[in-house]
């Protein structure tokens, strides 16, 4: 049985994709996830994913229990950030400046491949990349990357001055020793592959976020009204939740539900209306069996927030699809072309308002016979058919 080893800077809770992809190879390889253990909502949803999943090896980094690893990696970024500019080609430094979870990671996998080799190392996210490249190198097992967002569009927070080029670099990089990539969208592919170098051999495919299909109950909601949902790790700006507010002031009879960790000052701020309700995060199965009861998914990306949101495709639209919802969305080229190869009343891009959009509804589009008709048609991208493009792309 040929040995995969999964690597990421997140927790798993917070990794639904890494989570879907060790579960379903985890019959045909043995498997070893090396991931982040954070002391927040998160935690107890990550330890129920590795009780179900004994026959997979999880190594955690709790960065509290492991100070000193923790404090050195920190050091190391700092280092690195004061040297970028001296050493701007340097992957190493890039990738060190770019997260400071990074050498941990490093160091977490080195100790690992000391001890064993495996066939395959798939990389979730940046801060993983050049671990997993290194260790490809040393060993000569596989490279795959997992490109779930277009890193180098995505916001920076600190060393801005620096760390598009880090980005690019590591990427880049990570691509010309990669043996297969995977991506999470028809838009990041385009955009990756007009940018980054691969090998003629290298396979690349579209792997989309979706969930299995049996996730999803289909439901006659007893609900009275019309009910809306968003959801997303944190309710707070920069997430066109403005928008939201204001039309709950102005249709009093639709219900908004915001699904997060709330920012209690941005919330403050939006005086939100008596038919606004804020839910906490939810695990995976609770979220699935929540969105059976709503009516509209909200998919209110921006893409003019940062040059990844255009063209990701998301686990919130994914979700609403597979549970028949009606989606508003905003008009990104992620969310356009998906929303194209829905078809017909899958959902309708927001031109003016959401207040406008959901005035003009017709509401037959709501009703169980549109809705199980929805629910039908995305069991064609249903987590049981991306996972035979993952096996296909692993051959």
């Amino acid at each position: 049985m040929q040995k995969l080893l999964f690597i990421t800077t997140s927790s798993l809770a917070t990794n639904p994709r890494l989570v879907k992809e060790f579960e379903f190879l985890k019959e045909t390889f043995k498997c070893t996830v090396i991931c982040f253990e954070h002391d927040d909502w998160s935690l107890e949803p990550s330890k129920k994913i590795q009780g179900r999943n004994a026959e997979v090896d999880f190594i955690s980094v709790n960065r509290h229990k492991e100070f000193y690893t923790t404090l050195i990696s920190k050091l190391y970024h700092k280092i690195a950030i004061f040297l970028n500019p001296l050493f701007h080609q340097n992957t190493k430094i890039a990738a060190f400046a770019s997260n400071d979870k990074t050498p941990q990671l490093y160091f977490k996998v080195k100790k690992f491949y000391h001890k064993n080799k495996p066939d395959r190392v798939i990389a979730h996210n940046l801060g993983a990349f050049y671990p997993a490249l290194q260790l490809a190198q040393k060993t000569g097992c596989k490279l795959q990357l997992d490109i779930e967002d277009y890193h180098p569009g995505e916001e920076i927070y600190y060393n801005k001055k620096h760390d598009v080029q880090n980005r690019i670099l590591i990427m880049q990089n990570s691509f010309s020793n990669a043996s297969a990539i995977t991506y999470a969208s028809e838009g990041i592919k385009i955009k990756c592959e007009a940018i980054f170098k691969v090998k003629s051999d290298t396979k690349t495919r579209v792997i989309i976020n979706a969930f299995k299909s049996d996730d999803f109950l289909l439901l006659n909601s007893n609900n009275e009204g019309v009910h809306c949902v968003w959801f997303s790790q944190n309710i707070s700006h920069k997430r066109g939740l403005e928008d939201v507010f204001e039309a709950a002031q102005e249709l009093p009879n639709i219900n908004f539900h915001l699904i997060g960790k709330p920012n209690l000052e941005f919330i403050e701020a939006m005086m939100p209306s008596e038919n606004i309700h804020i839910h906490q995060p939810m695990p995976q199965e609770e979220l699935h069996e929540f969105l059976a009861g709503m009516d509209i998914g909200l998919a209110l990306e921006d893409k003019q927030s940062d040059g990844n949101r255009d063209i990701c495709l998301t686990n919130k639209f994914l979700a609403y699809a597979q549970a028949g919802l009606y989606i508003f969305a905003t008009d990104t080229f992620g969310q356009k072309h998906f929303l194209n190869q829905l078809g017909m009343n899958a959902g309708k891009i927001i031109n003016a308002s959401l207040r406008d959009a959901i005035n003009n509804l017709d509401k037959r589009v709501l009703a169980i016979d549109a809705r199980r008709d929805r629910w039908e048609r995305a069991k064609a991208f249903s987590w049981e058919k991306q996972s035979e493009v993952l096996l296909e792309v692993m051959k």
